[in-house]
């Protein structure tokens, strides 16, 4: 029932681990990649439908992919240094008790 190449392979013979594998790093989606068994064993104990695993599974990478891209923006633009909130505050606070009364 395959082709000549053998991408139309029967359903009980495709190795789906592998598949799953090649197609995301094909995509460039390492977070899906990880993701994809524990979602999948989680989508078959609750009963998600196909549509609500695929959402779960996009919304793992999407959120992977936000994360990653702040940390590479602030790597392009080459700061010195990361500063918190909690530092500007110290700061702040250091400045008021030299200039208050």
């Amino acid at each position: 029932m395959g082709t000549k190449n053998g991408t139309n392979q029967a359903r009980g013979s495709r190795d789906v681990g592998s598949e799953l594998i090649y197609l995301t790093k094909a995509l460039k989606a390492p977070a899906l990649r990880d993701a994809a068994a524990q979602l999948a064993e989680r989508a078959r104990d609750e009963g998600w439908s196909h549509e609500e695993y695929l959402a779960a599974c996009l919304q793992r990478e999407g959120a992977a992919r936000g994360s990653h891209g702040a940390e590479g923006r602030t790597r392009t633009a080459r700061f010195p240094f990361r500063k918190s909130l909690e530092d500007f505050l110290l700061v702040l606070v250091g400045f008021l008790v030299l200039w208050l009364p």
